[in-house]
């Protein structure tokens, strides 16, 4: 496997799994689905917070994924456009970014709080 194919493969990778994350973020999106009769109430705070309970550990592969796809991508874009001059400090960005955004997506999905009771 060439040095370029070596690049890509994670993109590969990722964009396969993005393909089938995706496809069932959606799907969970739809009403019948849900137990309600609209798109709008999918997205009620209790909905939401039923489908963070639930589907937890699947969102944050979803946003892992996203993540790792978006910013590898753009590593080799930046990489290419800089002939490979400033590979330790694109890549030490990258992988800095990387983490504070999957920190982010983890503290949204394990620090979620039951919406107020509504009545």
């Amino acid at each position: 496997m060439g040095s370029g194919s070596k690049k890509l493969l994670l993109q590969y990778i990722t964009a396969i799994l993005l393909i089938f994350l995706l496809t069932w973020h959606l799907v969970i999106r739809v009403p019948a689905l849900r137990g309600v009769s609209t798109f709008a109430e999918t997205l009620a705070s209790e909905e939401i917070y039923h489908e963070i309970t639930a589907y937890g550990a699947l969102l944050l592969l979803f946003a892992y994924t996203v993540l790792l796809h978006a910013f590898n991508g753009l590593r080799n874009i930046l990489l290419e456009w800089t002939d490979g001059k400033y590979n330790a400090l694109i890549t030490g960005t990258i992988i800095i970014l990387f983490f504070v955004f999957a920190g982010l997506a983890t503290y949204t999905v394990v620090g979620i709080t039951p919406p107020p009771a509504s009545g």
